[in-house]
């Protein structure tokens, strides 16, 4: 499919959902409007300072796992400057056409300073690869221990679509028979492209270089279930700030779910399909539809917050202009 045509059909994605989102909310109606604007405006202003703080204990998680695998790699950098490349990918997840170009400069970057490009994109994408993968279990006990409640389609289709992706990137990671049969056949009938198959040599040996660090790997899933953990705090001290009758063990259940809809590559930047997956599990956790997307737009102005943060940062890390 053209790269324009899936751009449009992400585009109408988003819009899409997002209308379904205003009408599950009743935000077509004056009434619906007054009762998300009155839960808006009761708002606790301590518990959002808090879940703004559990928020960068969050990013600080996922950036101490990024580090110990760059380092596994013999990257070396000061742990604050993985955060602020870290937080500049934020920052072009917002002004890059896709979401997955703050990973692209932040490997980027990290590769100019340290000198080994392959290395950081592997440092990258073995975070990403770990991350999706705990998710994905999780989610999947999660879904099992609630099976009554979790039985919907939206659920188990996000569940079957990372079950095969998980699969085939697992498969061509540590079985190299379809990349060299693709390479192979690729480049008998395409010579030009013998330096981009290089690069991609060079990326798959630096990625297989891990298997070789199994301690690595190891604190890398341990770190994984710690971010998960602090992701469900953040998602709990967020809903309490607009609903203290909020259950701890509800989050712990439906945070997993939510975050593994949301990274299904449907719309733009995820948007509209949060708001998506938040509304529909809070439902069916028992919440009302105002207090989920009440939740899902202060989660996404915190994300805002990163990638403010990571534009400010951008002058005096990154030198080279992105389009």
């Amino acid at each position: 499919m053209p790269k324009r045509s899936l751009k449009f059909l992400q585009v109408a994605a988003s819009i899409g959902l997002l209308l379904i989102v205003f009408y599950q909310v009743g935000l077509y109606s004056d009434e619906g409007r007054k009762v998300f604007s009155d839960v808006i405006k009761q708002a606790d202003i301590k518990l959002l300072i808090a879940c703004i703080l559990v928020s960068i204990l969050v990013n600080m998680s996922s950036v101490l796992k990024w580090a110990m695998l760059a380092r596994a790699r013999g990257l070396q950098a000061g742990y604050w400057r993985f955060f602020n490349y870290y937080l500049i990918g934020q920052f072009y997840n917002f002004v890059l056409p896709t979401s997955v170009g703050g990973d692209v400069v932040r490997a980027y970057e990290l590769g100019k300073h340290t000198g080994k490009h392959d290395d950081a994109l592997a440092s990258v994408l073995v975070e990403r690869y770990t991350g999706v993968l705990v998710l994905f279990i999780i989610s999947g006990v999660c879904v099992l221990s609630q099976l009554a409640i979790f039985s919907v389609s939206f659920v188990l289709f996000s569940l079957a679509v990372f079950a095969v992706l998980l699969s085939l990137i697992t498969w061509m990671i540590f079985d190299s028979t379809i990349y060299n049969s693709v390479k192979n056949i690729l480049l008998a009938r395409y010579a030009f492209m013998n330096p981009i198959f290089k690069k991609l040599d060079g990326l798959l040996y630096s990625i297989r270089g891990y298997g070789e660090n199994r301690s690595t790997l190891v604190w890398a899933f341990v770190n994984s279930f710690v971010f998960y953990l602090l992701a469900v705090v953040n998602v709990y001290v967020t809903a309490l700030v607009f609903d203290l009758n909020i259950g701890f063990v509800d989050m712990l259940i439906a945070t997993p779910i939510i975050m593994l809809i949301m990274n299904l590559p449907i719309s733009i930047g995820n948007l509209g399909l949060m708001e998506f997956a938040y509304i529909n599990v809070f439902q069916l956790m028992g919440y009302s539809s105002v207090i989920a997307l009440s939740v899902a737009i202060l989660m996404r102005l915190k994300s805002l917050i990163d990638g403010a943060a990571g534009g400010i940062l951008h002058p005096l890390y990154v030198t080279k202009k992105y389009s």
